[in-house]
């Protein structure tokens, strides 16, 4: 195994070799891809874990490793490993089950420059490409978006005004070079202080608006944002950072910035803690006039038919979705239920890939491999790694009882997408969850929690045991109220996260103001 930290680097390892492989066929194996391309190199290869069926990305065939170590000439494979550090250490442990120790891996570091080369890239060629004929209802949103998904734009942004004509855009980033930091071996705070702002230079957006997620844009361009904690979202601790935090906030300032919409109370509240320790009350004041709540849209996904024949059979079919296993209570869950094990007859539908090393629980892979194993000995939990979305909600239709009691949540999707479906939800009082959750649709397990509604105790996890097992014994010992809950879940849904309200309060403030 060789490490490139620099892209000098990395081109003299490839150099000369004949068969290239990308191990990851994620945003950075694609990322890769194009580079390597755009400089002329070919690539034989994608190469993934496990797949259902063939398939190509980038003109280039996506294969399993092991149809790609049955199909090409071993001695000729330069295998290039590019994935975030989350899936680092499992993708290593595939390679050496195949006795594959000769491999070059990317750092970090490197595997983001290359991503932000990639961006400077596609918004090169879309500016070539760029038509003349400029809708009058186009809406700009950021893709990848923000942490190089799409979910929270598809959620929040795309689509959302049904006369409008929604367009991706190349995120490009801002360049930050502050003094005297040392960000190399700080990457998380670098990327969190360029991903704060969205400034086009090699792509210039022909759109209407511009409506991103957590970013703010250095654009003469009208533009809006939602956010879930703060915006700019930025904790500064230098001077320099400070600085840039307040040049963030003057464009916020701007009249094309039309509206900053937060995604709850919570966030509305944080917003305004964090403005005050930069800014005079009259800025504040100003740019909170300028900030709305609005929480996220929601369609009901069952019909009182399919409710109440969900219902028509007494069980315990508990659902949990969310990649962030560990810092939403997924662990305490399992160790939980199984104290109930012999007692109650119930099921537990698991939706999750156990993302590790979270910013919250800082879980090892070790730690992440013995609960997978822990999972996967259970008869009472069906777990999927991961399932297209569709899927995720035909599992929440089945389901009737939901699990989300996060420890370090901004908001919860997955709660009201179970609520939509009938199915009352366990969460805990951080956050955004009292807004959304309450005794009278769900149960809430109580953590110790500061004015802002985060929790900070070492001893949470104890806790949110002790709050579990409190609340199943409520469930299995009352099985006549879930029904009852779901059913009122399922009203709130109607009343407060109706997508016609959500379109029309974007359309009128936004589009046509």
């Amino acid at each position: 195994m060789k490490i490139a930290k620099t892209t000098e680097e990395f081109i003299a390892e490839i150099d000369c070799k004949r068969q290239l492989i990308i191990y990851g066929a994620g945003t950075i194996g694609k990322a890769v891809c194009r580079i390597l391309k755009n400089q002329g190199r070919v690539i034989s290869a994608l190469a993934v874990t496990m797949q259902a069926k063939d398939r190509e990305l980038e003109g280039i065939p996506v294969r399993t490793l092991d149809d790609i170590l049955s199909n090409y000439l071993s001695k000729d494979i330069t295998i290039i490993l590019a994935v975030t550090d989350v899936h680092l250490n499992s993708m290593k442990t595939e390679l050496e089950k195949r006795k594959i120790s000769s491999y070059i891996e990317l750092s970090q570091a490197l595997i983001y420059e290359l991503i932000r080369q990639d961006r400077k890239f596609l918004a090169r060629k879309a500016e070539v490409n760029k038509t003349k004929n400029v809708l009058e209802n186009t809406v700009g949103y950021l893709s990848p978006g923000y942490l190089d998904t799409d979910y929270a734009e598809q959620r929040l942004i795309i689509n959302k005004i049904y006369e409008a004509v929604y367009k991706a855009l190349p995120k490009e980033t801002a360049e930050i070079t502050l003094i005297g930091t040392d960000y190399e071996n700080n990457l998380d705070r670098y990327k969190q202080l360029v991903e704060a702002c969205y400034l086009p230079k090699e792509y210039i957006p022909e759109v209407k608006l511009i409506h991103t997620f957590n970013t703010v844009c250095d654009t003469d361009r009208p533009w809006c944002a939602s956010f879930e904690t703060t915006i700019p979202r930025i904790w500064p601790e230098t001077e320099e950072e400070t600085a840039y935090y307040l040049s963030l906030v003057e464009c916020m300032k701007k009249e094309n910035c039309r509206r900053l919409y937060a995604f709850c109370e919570n966030a509305y509240k944080i917003q305004e803690h964090s403005l005050r320790q930069y800014l005079s009350g009259e800025d504040v004041e100003s740019l909170m006039e300028k900030t709305k709540i609005l929480h996220p849209p929601q369609e009901v996904l069952v019909t009182e038919e399919e409710f109440f024949r969900k219902y028509k059979e007494q069980k315990f079919h508990f659902i949990f979705i969310g990649r962030g296993f560990f810092f939403k209570g997924g662990r305490e869950i399992i160790k939980t239920l199984s104290r109930f094990e012999n007692q109650y007859e119930f099921k537990l539908t698991l939706i999750s890939s156990l993302d590790y090393n979270d910013y919250f629980t800082r879980t090892s892979y070790e730690e992440m491999i013995r609960w997978k194993e822990i999972i996967q000995k259970k008869e009472w939990i069906d777990y999927y790694e991961s399932l297209p979305n569709i899927d995720v909600l035909e599992k929440c239709k089945q389901a009737n009882i939901g699990l989300l009691p996060s420890v370090a949540d901004t908001y919860g999707y997955s709660v009201l997408e179970m609520q939509a479906s009938g199915c009352p939800v366990i969460t805990t009082n951080i956050r955004a969850f009292p807004e959304i959750n309450n005794e009278e649709c769900g149960w809430i397990c109580s953590l110790p929690i500061n004015e802002l509604r985060c929790c900070g105790t070492p001893m949470w996890s104890e806790i949110l045991e002790k709050e579990l097992e409190r609340v199943f014994l409520k469930v299995f010992e009352h099985p006549n109220g879930i029904k009852e809950k779901g059913w009122l879940a399922l009203q709130r849904i109607k009343k407060m996260h109706d997508p016609c309200k959500y379109q029309r309060e974007l359309q009128n403030n936004l589009l046509y103001k």
